[in-house]
């Protein structure tokens, strides 16, 4: 098979590390700051009744299995997921994908969850090719 084309950054960088690094620069960007995904966030939370971490403030409801978690062990889902803006190669459509308006189009996961539902939309990718 032979390698891919460095067709980007004066011929240093493929097409897929170029889309990659715009990508990962956008989910960098707003992590943090995106008000739907910290809104569905908090919409999920309770004051923590974990007796074994006394010192943990709130808890986290996963959407998919129903437990209550601390903030480090769930994260923030598209429910529609966003696909790929390498494939497309418009961002336009790609960030209106990624960064919806609703806070509905968010779920809170817990990791264990959150790698089953990412493992099924992988392989349901693969199937339709």
């Amino acid at each position: 098979m032979p390698k891919p084309a460095k067709t980007r950054n004066l011929g240093t960088w493929t097409e897929a590390k170029y889309w990659g690094a715009i990508r990962s620069h956008l989910r960098r960007l707003f992590r943090h700051n995106w008000e739907p995904k910290k809104q569905a966030l908090m919409a999920s939370r309770r004051p923590s009744e974990n007796k074994a971490r006394p010192l943990l403030k709130w808890e986290f409801k996963c959407a998919a299995c129903g437990e209550w978690f601390p903030r480090e062990e769930v994260e923030i889902d598209h429910i529609i997921p966003c696909g790929s803006l390498l494939k497309e190669g418009d961002i336009g459509p790609f960030l209106t994908r990624y960064l919806p308006e609703d806070v509905s189009a968010y779920q809170i996961l817990h990791l264990g969850c959150h790698s089953v539902k990412t493992n099924a939309e992988r392989a349901a990718k693969k199937t339709s090719k």
